[in-house]
Formats: structure tokens, sequence, C-alpha cells
């Protein structure tokens, strides 16, 4: 018996643009590892992170490639976490 190999069907789908987030965190380094915790834990592809950190506060630069629907998505998750005191599309 002999199996045919077809080739793998050719995806038209690009990656989508990157989207920019920026996120403010209270517990300042505490608060960044909640957020990291939950893309790593989440698998989002994180192409770039920055974090500005203060006493307590902190403003976390993120950059993904995701559609806005997945964007909005994580918007969404990051609003449920205590750390978060804003998460918003740039």
């Amino acid at each position: 018996m002999t199996a045919a190999l077809l080739p793998a069907p050719a995806t038209s789908a690009q990656a989508p643009d990157p989207v920019s987030l920026t996120v403010a965190v209270t517990g300042g380094l505490d608060g960044v590892q909640r957020v990291v915790t939950l893309l790593r834990g989440r698998g989002y592809p994180v192409r770039g992170l920055t974090a500005d950190l203060d006493d307590d506060t902190g403003t976390l630069g993120l950059t993904l490639p995701l559609t806005v629907e997945e964007a909005e998505l994580l918007v969404a998750r990051l609003h449920r976490l205590p750390a978060v005191l804003r998460a918003t599309l740039t």
C-alpha cells in the first residue's frame, strides 16, 4: 500500500499587523509580572515589551501581532487583573 504525499495547503493569511497597547499597573514589578504571566499563559506572541516603573505603579508598552478582535479580547482580559489600572489600544 502506498500513500500519496500531498503538498501542504497554501496559507494566504498573513500575520496581522502589530498593535500597540499601553497598560498601567499597580504593585510595581509584581503588577508587571502578573501581566506577563497572563500573556505567557494565554500564548500571546509578544514582539515588544517596555516597562517604566515608579515606586508602586508602572506603565507597560506592548506590541503584538493581533487582529482588532484579538486585541480587544486581550484588553478585556487585562482589565480583569486586579493589578491593572488601565489598558488601552494605542
